[in-house]
């Protein structure tokens, strides 16, 4: 049978014996095997540039090099001190610079397209609700305060334009995914889940019991002025663990039903015309957060900052994992609809 194999693959098999051999073992074993360790004679000449091994980050290779240490040295050692976690800095950025391209831009050959929709619309479903609930926190403390500083209507057309980009997101995103909810629920109701029937009922029940709550707490410590900071903190931070979990339930159930077809495609869709609304009700939370910083300095809140800093750099980074999962489930659902076409 060996004489069947081409040279470049008896060359290979040649190679992987030797390099079995040096490691002290008796025959090749594929889960020893890392693409570092293999041999510039063990590659096709012809091979183009596209097939040749990936590069792997440094990080990776010393983790590759710890994992057969133990094997040479003869000892019994733990997978958890065999692996080489990256600690330092430069080892952090050259994984997070290897990762972040495969998550913005994922190969086309990696998971079914079906697979990649339902954790694309997971993924974008959680991190579009919290930049949600952060649009909601921007109108509670800039337009329901009534701040708008005189000879600057740049901020009135942001809070308008917040306030449609945000209507239009909401609308998509519930009008969108309503049929693959209602698909998933009667599933689920079919088969006897009773799990996933409470993961669908997620975004129902957490937002009930949020205002309930929110009814409750305004009515026992609540003023003329409403409630105190103090307790505006503690309700935000309830506020965005809601949203989560409201979030999070739909994403369990795409996991455990692994739903198909023309409902997935359109909820795909739907979230992406939801994602472009949120990317714009952000551009228009940052200029309105800038122009109130740099032209209302009297208002409270503005004074410094340091605070408007950060609530800005949690809008940017939640709009932008909210628009790459959008694009990664609409480029999935492109593909998905030409091939079923």
């Amino acid at each position: 049978m060996f004489e069947r194999f081409t040279d470049g693959a008896r060359n290979v098999v040649v190679q992987a014996q030797k390099e079995a051999r040096r490691l002290g073992h008796d025959y090749p074993r594929p889960s020893r095997c890392a693409p570092t360790s293999w041999p510039a004679t063990a590659r096709r000449a012809d091979a183009s540039p596209s097939r040749r091994a990936p590069y792997v980050p440094s990080a990776c290779r010393d983790s590759a090099t710890d994992r057969r240490a133990p094997r040479r040295a003869g000892t019994e050692v733990s997978a958890a001190t065999a692996i080489r976690v990256p600690s330092t800095a430069r080892a952090v950025a050259s994984v997070a610079w290897c990762a972040l391209p495969a998550w913005i831009w994922p190969p086309a050959h990696l998971l079914d397209r079906p697979a990649r929709i339902r954790a694309s619309l997971a993924t974008g479903l959680v991190a579009w609700s919290l930049l949600t609930g952060l649009g909601l926190v921007f109108a509670q403390l800039t337009q329901f305060q009534g701040f708008r500083p005189p000879g600057h209507p740049v901020v009135g057309w942001a809070y308008a334009t917040f306030d449609a980009a945000l209507a239009v997101s909401v609308a998509v995103a519930g009008l969108g995914g309503l049929p693959l909810w209602l698909l998933m629920l009667r599933r689920a109701h079919r088969e006897r889940r009773r799990r996933v029937t409470l993961y669908l009922l997620l975004p129902l029940i957490a937002p009930a019991a949020f205002l309930a709550g929110l009814s409750i707490t305004v009515r026992l410590v609540g003023g003329a002025d409403g409630v105190s900071p103090a307790y505006f903190g503690i309700i935000t931070l309830v506020g965005f663990g809601m949203a989560t979990l409201a979030a999070a339930g739909p994403g369990l159930a795409m996991r455990r039903l692994q739903p198909r077809g023309a409902a997935l495609r359109l909820a795909a869709a739907a979230g992406g015309v939801a994602a472009a609304a949120s990317v714009v009700a952000a551009a228009a939370i940052i200029v309105a957060v800038t122009g109130l910083c740099l032209w209302a300095r009297g208002f409270a809140g503005y004074h410094h900052t340091a605070i408007p800093g950060v609530y800005l750099a949690l809008v940017a980074v939640a709009t932008a994992v909210t628009a790459v999962s959008a694009a990664r489930c609409s480029r999935a659902a492109r593909a998905e609809r030409s091939t079923a076409a």
